[in-house]
């Protein structure tokens, strides 16, 4: 398992060294697709602000949820609580 997933890392880290190596390279080369590739890169980068800023803003609604469903969890201890105190207190 671990071997397989070094094999993996090691995939991803060649695949990445060789994509960044040959859009350096055309680049600098002043190829005639410069400014479609220097486009694109500006939408991939644009793209991982937004998807963090989509992360953050689903943390904040999970934590919400959770607070929510916390807080009425307790309210139900609470009340069930307060029936019991109430229901001993009564002499029969």
């Amino acid at each position: 398992m671990l071997n397989t997933f070094q094999k993996l890392i090691k995939l991803i880290v060649i695949f990445s060294a060789v994509i960044t190596g040959w859009t350096s390279i055309i680049l600098f080369s002043n190829s005639s697709f410069n400014f479609e590739i220097k486009e694109l890169i500006a939408q991939m980068y644009s793209n991982q602000k937004s998807f963090i800023f989509n992360v953050k803003a689903l943390s904040v609604l999970l934590v919400k949820d959770a607070n929510e469903r916390f807080s009425e969890n307790n309210q139900g201890k609470i009340r069930l609580n307060n029936a019991t105190k109430l229901l001993n207190k009564v002499d029969y």
